[in-house]
This record gives C-alpha cells, structure tokens and sequence, in this order.
C-alpha cells in the first residue's frame, strides 16, 4: 500500500463521539505519533472551522476543511473560503420559501443567521452546533459571505426533499446530505474532495497518499478522491460499502483505533 502522508476525519458521528468530543489523551498520543512520521492530520467537517478550532485549541497543527469544503485553513495560514455571489443567496433563499416543511440557517464564515419565528427546538440545535447563531426578522439581507446553507426538518420529510431541491437549485447548489433530517446546500464543485485537492496542490500530497474516515453522504466524494477510505462500523450500510475498509463505530474512538493499527502500529 502506498504510505499515508495525510489523513482527513470526518467529525460528527466519525471522530467524535455521540457527545461531540473525543479521547484528548489518546489522540495526543497517537497526534504526536503521526508528526513525528510527518503525516498530516485534518478535521474535515460540515461545522464551521471556528468551532473546529476551539474543538482542536490544544493541537496548533491539525489542518481544518470546514463547511464541508468550502473553507480550508493550515496551520500557521490565514483562513480561506469560497462564498456565495450575493445575487445567488438572494435566488436560492426565494426557492428555499417553496419548502416550508424545512427550517433554513444561513451559514457564514463566523455567523449563522436563522429566523426570529424558527422552531424552538431547531434554534436550540442550532446554537448547539454553531457558535455564533443569530435570530433576525428576514434573512434576505445576509448574502454577504456566505458559503453554504442547513435545510432541517423531519428526516422522511427531508428525505422526499432532496431530488425536488436538486432540480430546482440545479446551477445554483448541491443539495448533500450531512446526518439525519439535514440537507448541506453546498457551492457546485465545492465539497470535501474537493478542498483535499486544494491540500494536495498546496502540499505536494498525492491523492494516493490520502486516507479519509467518515460516516454520511458528504464523505463519499473524499473515499473517492482518496488512496485509502474507511467508513465507521456506525455508518450506513451503502456508505461502508462505498469504502475500502470499516473501522470501529465513533463510540468506541474508531478513527484512532484503525489508525493505531494500520499506520502507526506498521510505521514503528
């Protein structure tokens, strides 16, 4: 197998676990493991890299790909981000009115915008998984850095959502699955592989010399662009199939224990 130089983790439901947190102390230990071996670590995730980087305050050089591709930032480089043309904000939000049945949070760079009249229970998910959400009146003045929109609402709802949504933003937005009842409205062209190619132009990295972890739908495009892919054991069925190997489930910090094994474990 040719040898890893970079290794990419999805984070909800692949590096952390049902609590949204994970081993320190073991991750320190298997982190300071793949420095020493100049392998690359990177939290690839639907969160903003704000909260990733809070997530991450004690490891200074894990490398973040956020907002599922469109933001990527290095250690010691300047966060960069893809956005939305303001005209297409403006043209997706008029299409979005179409499906009541979903709450919408307008996601930039350090804010997230949802409504002052969303669901209770979807604001507080909201503030949960966000750092900075805001409640306005409308949210058609927030078109200025934005880089992807969250549609949530019942899961089998949600489910009936997707195709109706990719027809009707075709050209605009990628509707991607990210967890249950969520829809990611991603920029065309911009998700996870894409934002590893970014890495591997910038880092001299081969695509070959990449392995991706993940669980959902908005982690088959890195298991495509990768060398090596592996789906955690609490993945559904079609995403562990879609991926060279499985790992441990998240709960059980899956992601060190297979890379416990198959890298550093072979590496001594």
């Amino acid at each position: 197998m040719t040898p890893v130089r970079l290794i990419a983790a999805d984070m909800d439901g692949t590096f952390l676990d049902d609590h949204s947190t994970f081993d320190h102390d073991r991750f320190q230990r298997v982190y300071t493991q793949l420095q020493e071996r100049g392998i690359r670590f990177v939290a690839a995730s639907g969160n903003q890299t704000i909260k990733m980087q809070r997530l991450f305050a004690d490891f200074p050089n894990v490398d973040f790909i956020g907002q599922n591709g469109a933001e990527i930032q290095l250690h010691g480089e300047p966060l960069t981000a893809a956005t939305f043309a303001p005209e297409t904000v403006t043209k997706m939000l008029h299409i979005m009115t179409a499906y009541p049945a979903a709450q919408v949070a307008v996601c930039g760079i350090e804010t997230v915008w949802i409504r002052q009249d969303a669901d209770p229970q979807f604001a507080a998910n909201m503030r949960g998984y966000y750092p900075h959400v805001t409640a306005v009146p409308d949210l058609a003045p927030y078109t200025q850095d934005i880089v992807k929109f969250d549609m949530i609402g019942d899961p089998q709802a949600m489910d009936k959502l997707a195709e109706p949504l990719r027809q009707s933003l075709a050209g605009l937005a990628v509707p991607t699955a990210s967890g249950t009842g969520i829809i990611d409205l991603i920029q065309p062209g911009l998700d996870k592989a894409w934002a590893l190619h970014q890495l591997s132009q910038r880092l001299a990295i081969a695509p070959a010399e990449m392995w991706a972890f993940g669980d959902g739908a908005n982690d088959l495009s890195m298991f495509r662009y990768v060398g090596h892919s592996v789906a955690m054991a609490n993945a559904a069925v079609a995403i562990r199939r879609a991926a060279d190997a499985v790992a441990p489930a998240n709960t059980a910090s899956g992601v060190l224990a297979y890379i416990e094994q198959h890298v550093l474990a072979k590496t001594r």
